[in-house]
């Protein structure tokens, strides 16, 4: 895929393509909509509920077929029709596959997104945020582009990174955690023949570690890469990690 093409699709993400949408006017017209089955590329239901919704789409490199499908569901509030968005999917580089997609709840707080940055039918990123604060948690990251997460990053309530988490043999369980305060890295602890349990560690002198022992059984883990051996979860709210179509 060229570089231009990255570009591009970054560059929509930070045009407004993360945001969500909330309108309390009756039937609000959408520009350039159609409907959702133009060009016989559908809505993905197993990316996010589709019941119930209308769905809206938008073709941006305007060949007939859509690349953006918004999810928008009515309520009753007091005798006022609400219309609000739950869900986005994008195509950036326009192949029929699902590049990113985001849902939000009624407030129009983002509950999780995923992004496939590098156009191959696999997740790059997924993020579940905390929508008391509407800050992210949890972020788990592809970074060798395998199929598989291999780093996994923790966010405290006020949006600051706490931890990271590194499988660096690919067995879906991390072996590196890296710690940190107010941003500042502490600590990082090592499992260097993969037992679970650690083996050496590297700090700053006088600091003193949150975590002593961190363990692979993390019961509040709510994504894949330090699960439970045996499980499958994903990020909460979201649905299965669904098997993407090939070209």
């Amino acid at each position: 895929m060229p570089k231009c093409s990255n570009l591009v699709a970054l560059s929509l993400v930070g045009l407004g393509f993360i945001t969500a949408g909330c309108s309390k006017k009756k039937d609000a017209k959408k520009p350039d909509a159609a409907i959702a089955d133009a060009g016989n590329i559908k809505v993905d239901p197993t990316l996010c509920d589709t019941n119930g919704k209308n769905v809206v789409t938008y073709d941006l490199n305007k060949d007939n077929k859509p690349d953006v499908w918004r999810l928008y569901k009515n309520e009753d509030e007091g005798g006022t029709k609400v219309e609000f968005m739950t869900c986005k999917q994008v195509d950036f580089d326009h192949d029929g596959r699902k590049d990113w997609v985001v849902a939000y709840n009624r407030k129009g707080v983002t509950l999780y997104e995923r992004a496939d940055i590098d156009f191959d039918g696999k997740w790059d990123i997924s993020t579940v945020y905390d929508t008391k604060v509407n800050q992210r948690a949890e972020v788990e990251r592809d970074t060798d582009f395998d199929g598989k997460f291999d780093v996994k990053e923790v966010y405290d309530t006020s949006g600051n990174l706490t931890s990271v988490r590194r499988d660096r043999n690919s067995d879906g369980q991390p072996d590196l955690w890296e710690q940190y305060k107010d941003t500042i890295l502490l600590a990082i602890l090592y499992d260097d023949d993969y037992d679970g349990k650690v083996d050496r560690r590297d700090e700053i002198p006088g600091a003193r570690p949150k975590v002593e022992m961190p363990t692979n059984l993390d019961p509040e883990a709510t994504g894949t890469l330090d699960a439970p051996k045996g499980s499958a979860t994903t990020p909460a709210p979201a649905p299965a990690t669904p098997t993407r179509p090939k070209k």
